[in-house]
């Protein structure tokens, strides 16, 4: 008896030591792979494509107006214990944040225009202000994984101006998926509606604009 309390006891602890594993991997993904980083990502990606050297002047003014204010808006919002956490995975808490978000993005690309930021630049942030809007109006009533947006956003641009070269990129969608479901932020179906909205706002815009 002794003997089988002790072998699963072992199994147990093996389990569990899996179990942390995961969950630790799938913070790291999580934090990697989050939607601002993801927005920086997208705009490096646009400017790449320019091949120009005042892109690298256009990213730095992406960043500085996108990025930076609502970053910090959400880390003054998680000091004072508005909001739980960083990437805002309580649905009630989303709603505000997302509406100052998706304003600033729309200031911002109206910025750009006026400033005569390149087309594809103009893209990128079209493209977040657009999901901003629509995960705002879901998150009223449902929760949709603002992750799996970002990131199938960003493979859509990636794959449609730099070729099949890079197909595979289109695994780290499942990993990201994933590592949200390991962490309960989202259910499959959550992650699943912000791949499809992720990859229907990128593509659209780009075949408006004649890039597909």
């Amino acid at each position: 008896m002794e003997i089988n309390k002790s072998y699963y006891s072992r199994i147990a602890e093996t389990v569990l030591i899996s179990a942390e594993w995961k969950d630790r991997w799938a913070r790291v993904v999580s934090g990697v792979l989050s939607p601002l980083t993801i927005a920086i990502a997208a705009v490096a990606v646009a400017g790449l494509a320019i091949n120009d050297e005042s892109a690298l002047i256009w990213i730095a003014l992406y960043i500085a107006l996108t990025i930076i204010p609502p970053t910090i808006y959400i880390m003054y919002l998680v000091r004072k214990g508005i909001v739980t956490d960083f990437h805002l995975n309580v649905r009630h808490e989303r709603t505000q944040p997302f509406l100052i978000m998706a304003i600033n993005s729309a200031a911002v690309f109206f910025i750009m225009l006026l400033a005569g930021a390149p087309k594809l630049i103009l893209v990128v942030i079209a493209a977040a202000t657009i999901q901003l809007v629509c995960m705002l109006i879901i998150t009223l009533k449902w929760k949709i994984s603002g992750h799996c947006t970002a990131l199938t956003g960003l493979i859509v641009l990636a794959l449609a101006l730099f070729g099949e070269n890079l197909l595979p990129i289109l695994l780290l969608i499942p990993l990201v998926a994933w590592s949200r479901i390991r962490l309960n932020r989202h259910t499959l179906a959550q992650t699943v509606a912000g791949i499809f909205l992720g990859a229907l706002t990128v593509s659209t815009l780009l075949y408006a604009t004649n890039y597909l």
